[in-house]
């Protein structure tokens, strides 16, 4: 069953006295209610010296609450068929719950529990701790995440909060107190920087006044943060690192530079040429060209990363360790044909109508309404943004494209890393 138009007139959104913005969608034709939130906080905050507290912390939180210990959170959870998770991002902490109508003020009591009554108990923190460095070790021998961990410390200069990856690194990790973990708990979980998302079958005044009573009490304490991401300075030269790692036989490549933000003028024009270079399809014309053609790679794709800072634009691939120059020639080519030649009308209209026809479908769950209505909320897109939305993406002309292009797409200045066996 579809939902509901999705308009200005359907999304009902309020601000409580303490700063907690609720943003609700009605969907009478799902008996299910989906919880959605966002923090603006998260790894920014953290210090190359802490790198990971937002991630530890964030997690832990689940660990065990005032009222419901590690296992009886879950065996609720489980009990009545709910779902509840919370994980921190480099610029939000999101959390996310489902569950059957009749069972929404169960969700939102445990999911208040956990925002604001954690307790950090000292073994389940360290069984948290001792997984995560385990992921990371094994991270730290994947020839893909070594060679992105090391071109994001390339791009951006010590200091900047892209410079470090959110899960930090085994030696931050390992230092972590739980003074620290709390204290970042105290600081940056408040509700002036929360945004509660809800949409199911149930109407906006029964949601806003459920939540008002369960988190209307929550109260900010102390001075709130900035929050920023700073600008990173363009690179003037080629800068490379390579990383040797024992018994590998691919090669791993990350190329790119520090591109734009979500909310630049110039983003939709970048991001519908990365989608035609190196996304739409078998990974656009760089799967097309420098993997299935030329032969070079085993996989080799694009990404913009443009959230609430200048993310990175880069390429990623994973080569034969003896064609590793090749591969990086063939992609450089390519982003130089990205830059002086126009893509053609049938490469724009597939990606438009590719990008309209996903955003519908999105919005086809629950979860996909929340999470989108989240993000209109996060980057202040207004709420007729999905209206416009198709004519936005439809008026992208060639020339728009090139001209992004031209000025993100690197050729000369770029940060590159490349992770893999020591011999290559």
């Amino acid at each position: 069953m579809t939902t509901l138009p999705i308009t200005p007139e359907t999304i009902t959104r309020v601000t409580l006295d303490n700063g907690l913005t609720i943003l609700h969608k009605d969907n009478p034709n799902n008996p299910s209610i989906t919880l959605r939130g966002r923090l603006r906080a998260g790894g920014l905050y953290d210090t190359d010296k802490a790198a990971g507290l937002a991630h530890l912390a964030t997690a832990a939180l689940q660990r065990g609450t005032r009222k419901r210990t590690f296992q009886k959170l879950n065996d609720e959870l489980d009990r009545y068929g709910m779902a509840f998770g919370i994980g921190a991002g480099m610029e939000t902490i999101g959390f996310s719950g489902k569950s059957l109508v009749e069972d929404f003020d169960r969700l939102l009591d445990l999911a208040a529990d956990v925002l604001l009554h954690p307790v950090f108990p000292h073994g389940e923190t360290e069984k948290l701790r001792a997984e995560i460095l385990s992921d990371l070790r094994e991270a730290d021998d994947d020839t893909g995440h070594v060679a992105y961990r090391e071109f994001r410390a390339l791009c951006y200069p010590a200091g900047h909060p892209y410079h470090r990856l959110t899960d930090g690194r085994s030696e931050t990790v390992e230092r972590l107190t739980l003074a620290q973990l709390r204290e970042f708990h105290a600081r940056y979980f408040r509700p002036d920087v929360t945004t509660l998302v809800i949409v199911g079958d149930m109407r906006a005044e029964q949601a806003i006044a459920k939540i008002s009573k369960k988190l209307g009490a929550w109260k900010a304490r102390g001075k709130l943060e900035g929050y920023a991401i700073p600008i990173a300075p363009p690179l003037r030269q080629v800068v490379s690192r390579r990383i040797a790692l024992a018994g590998k036989t691919q090669a791993d490549i990350a190329l790119g530079i520090p591109a734009l933000s979500r909310r630049d003028p110039d983003f939709y024009a970048l991001a519908i040429g990365d989608l035609i270079f190196g996304r739409l399809g078998l990974y656009g014309r760089l799967g097309e060209n420098v993997r299935d053609k030329q032969g070079l790679a085993y996989y080799v794709f694009s990404s913009l990363e443009a959230n609430f800072g200048a993310g990175p634009w880069l390429v990623r691939a994973g080569v034969n360790p003896r064609n590793v120059q090749r591969a990086i020639d063939g992609i450089c080519a390519e982003i130089a044909r990205l830059r002086t030649e126009p893509v053609t009308a049938a490469e724009l209209n597939e990606a438009q109508d590719f990008l309209t026809g996903s955003l519908a479908l999105r919005l086809e769950t629950n979860e996909g309404i929340a999470a989108t209505l989240g993000e209109i909320e996060l980057f202040n897109l207004g709420l007729d943004y999905l209206q416009r939305y198709p004519d936005i993406i439809r008026a992208i002309t060639p020339e728009q494209i090139l001209a992004a292009a031209h000025q993100y797409a690197p050729v000369e200045n770029y940060a590159l890393a490349i992770a893999g066996p020591a011999e290559a």
